[in-house]
């Protein structure tokens, strides 16, 4: 019942987003200045658009201009480099409300080689699916009665300080998606800087992720046996395995401005009484198969150990068509704690971020380091 009802929910986001379309021509996909064509879905490894850690998650992805740390690894892997200790971080993502989809994440950073070593993992599970097909629409048993699609992206990662003021990281990533037996394989890179201005506490970062050749489709459940023969009474069986279009990653720019706005020496309105901090960042991201999106975010922290946290993401690919409460979409907003643990600081997250029709995300992660 849970997978009829998860079809259920997709299906109506489908037709509601695909209802002002039908209107405009013969198919529904000829484009109008009123809905132009999108570059949604002609990308691979769509799960690398899901941003990770709570932090990041409340204040709607706007963070790569000051993220530090383990996380830093996935929005910007410059801020990486200020770990001054072996670091660890880690989480797990409830996507989508009931519909089953879960993320889960680790990270760690070691001080090596003159900077920052860091090692990721990254992974993506749709939940058991009943494995159907057409002479058995209600379960087939052959191979198993469920299946799940997974996508995973792991990392291995150089971060360093230039200056007191620049950090720059890279990192090389092998990405799978797919179900077993069918499955694509990426190799990929990210590149990433940050730069403290030293003026009013501003912070410019930018990266460049998921840079890589394309790749196809392989696996068993891709290759077929079929007869072959000369003319005469021989016939042999010949494995060949079904041709599958080349598929690219989804290329993505961040560019980040962060800005201390109160509780640093450095900051807009001064150091203040030293208990209250308050931090603010703005967000473009472009990538080859999303629309330019904009966030902004804002952390208030006390006494840097309880921080409040909220942001709002601006999609601008007309994902609130048909949703009741479009202004709600891309909100999001959360909360986190600072504690000492056997001389390393801890950190436990939460966030939750609304997801129009497909309900909501929310997220807990945690952190080690110092």
């Amino acid at each position: 019942m849970k997978i009829i009802r998860n079809i259920g929910v997709l299906g109506a986001v489908t037709t509601l987003l695909a209802a002002p379309l039908r209107a405009q021509g013969p198919g529904g996909l000829l484009p109008t200045p009123e809905t132009k064509a999108t570059r949604q879905g002609t990308r691979g490894a769509n799960f690398l658009h899901i941003g990770i850690g709570a932090r990041g998650g409340a204040m709607a992805g706007a963070i790569g201009g000051t993220v530090t740390g383990p996380t830093a690894w996935y929005w910007n892997p410059a801020g990486a480099a200020t770990s001054e200790v072996i670091s660890f971080a880690g989480g797990y993502q409830s996507l989508y409300g009931d519909l089953g989809i879960t993320q889960s994440y680790g990270a760690v950073s070691l001080p090596l080689l003159g900077g920052v070593v860091g090692f990721t993992l990254n992974s993506l599970s749709s939940g058991e699916i009943r494995r159907t097909t057409e002479q058995n629409p209600f379960g087939e048993r052959l191979g198993g009665s469920t299946f799940a699609w997974t996508s995973t992206a792991a990392s291995l990662g150089y971060a360093k300080r230039l200056t007191d003021r620049l950090n720059i990281g890279t990192q090389l990533k092998y990405i799978t998606e797919g179900i077993t037996d069918a499955s694509t394989a990426w190799v990929a890179a990210d590149v990433g800087t940050q730069f403290n201005t030293g003026l009013y506490g501003v912070t410019i970062g930018g990266a460049i992720r998921n840079v890589g050749k394309s790749a196809r489709a392989s696996g068993a459940l891709l290759q077929r046996v079929i007869q072959t023969t000369d003319g005469s009474v021989l016939e042999e069986g010949r494995r060949v395995e079904l041709s599958t279009r080349p598929t690219e990653l989804p290329v993505t720019f961040q560019f980040s401005v962060g800005s201390q706005i109160l509780g640093g020496a450095g900051a807009i309105f001064g150091k203040g009484t030293g208990n209250n901090a308050l931090n603010a960042e703005i967000t473009v991201t472009d990538g080859t198969d999303i629309a330019t999106q904009y966030a902004a975010g804002i952390e208030y922290a006390y006494k840097n150990t309880l921080f409040v946290r909220g942001g709002k993401r601006m999609y601008n690919d007309g994902r609130d068509l048909g949703v009741d409460n479009a202004a709600a979409l891309g909100l999001s907003g959360g909360f986190g704690l600072r504690m000492p643990l056997l001389g390393r600081n801890f950190r436990f997250d939460y966030s939750y971020q609304g997801a129009g029709a497909l309900q909501n995300v929310q997220i807990f992660s945690f952190e080690v380091g110092r």
